[in-house]
């Protein structure tokens, strides 16, 4: 492989992560600021809240999303394999 091809699938599959990963990410900062901000206007300081409902919204996400980020990952690693070993 040439040192363009490299640089190419590297930059590709950063994107990927990033793409993949985002989702899940932004729900469980959203879902975190929402509680903080539900907590702060009750005066409630229970973490456990927080980190429950982040633990369903992240979960939910990934149950959602996690069939589309696989695909994704499988579609990626078919095109490096075919690169790697042409036929």
């Amino acid at each position: 492989m040439e040192t363009d091809t490299l640089v190419r699938i590297t930059s590709q599959g950063l994107l990927l992560c990033l793409s993949v990963s985002m989702p899940v990410v932004a729900v469980a900062a959203l879902s975190g600021l929402a509680i903080s901000f539900v907590q702060a206007i009750t005066s409630m300081q229970d973490q456990s809240i927080s980190y429950a409902v982040k633990l369903v919204a992240v979960v939910a996400t990934v149950l959602m999303i996690g069939a589309w980020g696989a695909a994704a990952i499988l579609r990626f690693a078919n095109q490096i394999i075919t690169l790697a070993v042409p036929s």
